[in-house]
């Protein structure tokens, strides 16, 4: 498996040079020289991506993401044969990490997923390394976890899992809270540290200024103003057209002219009218909101990677014979500042790529729900699980994928 998925990432290299460029790439790589916090991206990977752009360019980014999906491969492959899993089994459970082609497309691109996903499973691997985790494991773990939050804030729930782990996963009394504040102090320290960089740049705490916008998109499709009350200003802020019209989340929340629709009090900003906005319509529609995010939830487990009414298409991350531009920045004045040569794709290698991800090369969701199900049913302590001491084991990376998973949700659903 591993010799594969090497193989594969050669050939997704040479196919697309020097990186694949989505959207946010270019407005990662603008955050390079500006550092300034108050963006709808985090700084995580700017700072991952700073001192690559210092030493290299953007080929040397796209390989270094290459290597960090390689390296979760080999982590769980490890972790699998460190517990006595079947030599077999633990290289199936790289299958999905190591020759998914949407795996090696997101990799290629200049973008936060893969740096994300090794924070997770970093986190993963030092908790889970011995049955009961040692003071500096826990340290680890919820450094590692709070730096994931830097990168994606949709890890922010991973923590609750970890806490409960480190609670119940060793002797009792005082030493059992002990644990669990040692990994939610360790949790903190980068989380605390990157909101105080915040405030230092915006005078308000925070960790991103793009809740607003994605929070209120969620809430334009789902609101019902015939049941709300609102303030004046706000009124227009609900989509004049019916329910079962509207389109999706990402056109309420990225495209849909908020700014033009409202005359904003003196004393209020469109991220707090926003933000007021969506609040009002959670709270007045707390089933509705439910019935959006787990319908969205159940999208990642279909058999295929096909678009549902409104969601973002998942063109976007599946390999092209061309070199894609999706916005309106300039690729070419992007490798030129950057460097890495000119974009180039090679295309009978991306047709290889193509192919491969439209046949066989992607993880159905099935499967996964499978593995999801695994880990409750092991959680829970059924069938030979009863007797197990690693029930809690089951719980940790069953619990966080399913928190990170509905987290992302809750704002919108991506393949991505």
């Amino acid at each position: 498996m591993l010799v594969l998925g090497v193989a594969l990432r050669a050939v997704t290299l040479a196919a697309y040079r020097p990186s694949l460029l989505y959207i946010d790439s270019y407005r990662y790589l603008n955050l390079v020289r500006t550092m300034n916090p108050a963006t709808s991206q985090t700084l995580g990977y700017v700072f991952f991506l700073w001192p690559v752009l210092k030493v290299g360019n953007l080929f040397v980014v796209a390989l270094g993401q290459h290597l960090m999906g390689l390296s979760i491969g080999v982590a769980i492959y490890v972790l699998c044969m460190r517990y006595g899993i079947s030599r077999w089994i633990a290289a199936a459970a790289t299958i999905p990490i190591l020759l998914d082609a949407y795996q090696l497309q997101i990799e290629q691109n200049v973008m936060s997923e893969t740096l994300f996903e090794a924070l997770l499973v970093g986190a993963m691997l030092a908790l889970l390394w011995n049955r009961r985790p040692s003071i500096r494991a826990l340290v680890i773990g919820g450094l590692l976890l709070g730096l994931s939050v830097q990168v994606r804030i949709v890890s922010l729930p991973a923590i609750v899992p970890a806490v409960i782990f480190a609670f119940v996963c060793g002797p009792g009394g005082w030493r059992r809270l002990g644990r669990a504040t040692t990994i939610g102090l360790a949790f903190l320290i980068p989380v605390v540290g990157y909101m105080g960089y915040y405030r230092s740049q915006t005078d308000n705490w925070g960790l991103t200024t793009g809740d607003a916008h994605s929070l209120y998109g969620r809430a334009a499709q789902i609101v019902d103003c015939k049941t709300l009350s609102l303030p004046s200003y706000e009124q227009l802020l609900c989509p004049r057209v019916p329910l079962s019209q509207r389109v999706g989340v990402d056109y309420y929340a990225h495209t849909y002219p908020v700014a033009d629709l409202i005359t904003l009090p003196k004393d209020q900003t469109l991220r707090g009218v926003l933000r007021d906005f969506t609040r009002r319509v959670f709270k007045n529609q707390p089933l509705d909101l439910v019935h959006a995010v787990a319908t969205d939830f159940l999208k990642g487990f279909r058999w295929d990677h096909t678009d549902a009414q409104g969601d973002v298409t998942v063109k976007r991350w599946q390999f092209q014979t061309y070199f894609p531009n999706l916005g309106r920045d300039d690729p070419n004045a992007a490798t030129t500042r950057w460097g890495g040569g000119t974009p180039t794709v090679v295309k009978p290698l991306a047709s290889f790529l193509r192919g491969y991800q439209m046949s066989v090369g992607y993880t159905p969701g099935p499967l996964l729900l499978l593995a999801f199900l695994a880990g409750v049913l092991g959680g829970c302590g059924l069938f030979r699980a009863r007797r197990s001491r690693l029930r809690a084991v089951c719980w940790l990376p069953t619990l966080t994928g399913l928190g990170v998973l509905l987290a992302a949700d809750f704002f919108e659903f991506s393949w991505r």
